[in-house]
């Protein structure tokens, strides 16, 4: 079947969503040859596009980004495609589609003059409603030289009243001033605006404080618009510090005020490196805060005042207390920083996917949200994270071994779920439940069979001396957990990381 042909079942009001399955996936079957022609083909049929599916469309865009993207030149791709192309596509995308800004990426991908006018008409026409999508659009930016700043500045500022726009594109700007591409920063011109931005944006944040149904009645509009409102409440105190413009301490003077501690900090950095001595005790008193703490000694660091905060606070311990703090308060995490936060251990050793040992760090930490307390044990060292299950009142070594597990990456480490398994695997899941009926559970259930490199070993839930429990066997080796009893019992997946990782952890430490 023909390329147009694919795509005329794809594209319009007439296309099918049960057949679009198949369809797409014979266009991503093809190479960076053939998206580029679909490309071709979707600027060749405005009309019909604009009709479309947007989902089916949505999907189209993703395969197109993918197949250019994960080229090992996509400006030679794109050197094919005129700009405007691209802006036409754009501007004829039906309403609602996702992954458009994957489209306008392609632009900053292609670095060329046209491309990136093209952009800032397209930004300016038709804004993206997201600002974590305009920073993955203007991001490729940060990374290469080889583009004319004039080809988007001064003329991307026209966007800076777009919300979902201002914060990237300062960002930019603030890179740009911070690499010596460019003096005076591209919104040198527009302190005055910056800083009443600024001022609007805290009295914003301030509101939230005092009640957070201001920012919407449902939790994802709710942490969207305090994304957005912090992204921009940081990347304007940047501004204004780079710009060095000394009227502008009031308007931060006031952000300095906030609770959020990464706005807290930002503005005090900003006071700081305008020489105001207040924001300079701020700054360093943020540092002894896990959540402001790395970002505050990074800022007294650079402006040469690192020396008046404590060792102590420059520690392996506490410097994984405020990665663990940090991590928590990321919008996809908890939104806000832990009340509390503590080493519960610190070990030196080898790990999944390193070939030298690793100070891996567990981290407790706790909410105490006044009707209650929520804690945990994060891991910190090879990474940053948190298992939703809990996992506090766990032996050390078993967290260890669940996050070694979990951690894990191997294309033959995997799990296969009690409903997908083959007549050959049901019968190696029978051979663990007899096992386990042998040693003295009962009520077992299939959940998962695990593969892990040669060996295989099945989870089931069971109950034990009248306990509901999940419980992993290989036959040779046992582990259970109860599970009655507790709000965020251990998952099917999460025994079957403490089985091999604590295999992992004694194959590589002993």
């Amino acid at each position: 079947m023909s390329l147009e042909t694919t795509l005329a079942a794809l594209v319009g009001p007439e296309s099918d969503p049960v057949a679009a399955g198949y369809r797409l996936k014979e266009v991503a079957d093809g190479d960076s040859a053939v998206v580029i022609e679909v490309l071709r083909y979707l600027a060749e049929h405005h009309e019909p596009l604009s009709q479309s599916d947007p989902a089916i469309i949505g999907t189209l865009l993703r395969i197109v980004h993918s197949k250019l993207a994960g080229g090992e030149n996509i400006q030679a791709a794109l050197s094919a495609l005129q700009p405007e192309l691209i802006g036409g596509i754009d501007q004829a995308l039906p309403t609602n589609v996702s992954n458009r800004h994957l489209l306008l990426q392609l632009l900053t991908q292609s670095r060329s003059d046209d491309a990136l006018k093209v952009l800032v008409e397209r930004l300016i026409e038709r804004p993206l409603d997201d600002w974590m999508q305009v920073g993955q659009v203007l991001g490729p930016l940060m990374s290469h030289n080889d583009w004319d700043i004039d080809a988007l500045f001064p003329k991307l500022l026209e966007c800076i009243s777009e919300p979902s726009t201002a914060a990237p594109l300062l960002d930019l700007a603030n890179y740009l001033y911070r690499s010596e591409r460019v003096d005076p920063h591209p919104a040198a011109e527009m302190v005055t605006s910056l800083q009443e931005l600024l001022g609007a944006v805290s009295r914003r944040l301030e509101r939230f404080e005092e009640d957070p149904r201001s920012f919407g009645d449902d939790v994802p509009t709710v942490q969207k618009r305090l994304g957005e409102a912090v992204a921009l409440a940081v990347s304007l105190c940047d501004s204004l510090a780079c710009i060095g413009d000394a009227t502008s301490v009031g308007k931060l003077n006031q952000t300095v005020t906030l609770k959020h501690r990464r706005v807290q900090c930002e503005a005090a950095g900003a006071l700081a490196k305008l020489g105001d001595e207040e924001g300079r005790k701020r700054l360093i008193e943020l540092a002894d805060e896990p959540a402001a703490r790395l970002r505050a000694i990074a800022y007294a660091d650079e402006l040469g005042i690192g020396e008046e905060i404590e060792d102590r606070l420059r520690s392996d311990e506490s410097t994984a207390e405020a990665e663990m703090a940090l991590w928590l308060s990321q919008p996809h995490q908890m939104g806000v920083p832990p009340t509390h936060v503590e080493v519960a251990a610190n070990r030196r050793m080898l790990w999944p996917s390193f070939d030298d040992p690793v100070d891996v760090i567990l981290v407790r930490f706790e909410y105490n949200t006044g009707s209650g307390l929520y804690s945990n044990i994060g891991l910190t060292g090879p990474g940053v994270s948190a298992l939703s299950c809990d996992l506090a009142d766990m032996p050390i070594d078993d967290i260890y071994a669940i996050y070694a597990g979990w951690h894990a990456d191997h294309p033959d480490i995997f799990t296969v779920p009690a409903d997908s398994q083959n007549e050959a695997q049901l019968r190696v899941m029978e051979t663990f439940q007899q096992h386990l009926q042998h040693i003295g559970y009962e009520e077992l259930k299939p959940q998962l069979l695990g593969l892990f490199l040669d060996e295989r070993a099945g989870v089931f839930s069971a109950v034990r001396e009248g306990t509901q429990c999940l419980v992993v066997t290989d036959g040779l080796e046992t582990i259970d957990h109860a599970t009655a009893g507790r709000h965020r019992p251990l998952a099917a997946e999460d025994i079957f990381n403490l089985y091999k990782g604590r295999k992992m952890l004694r194959t590589f430490n002993s």
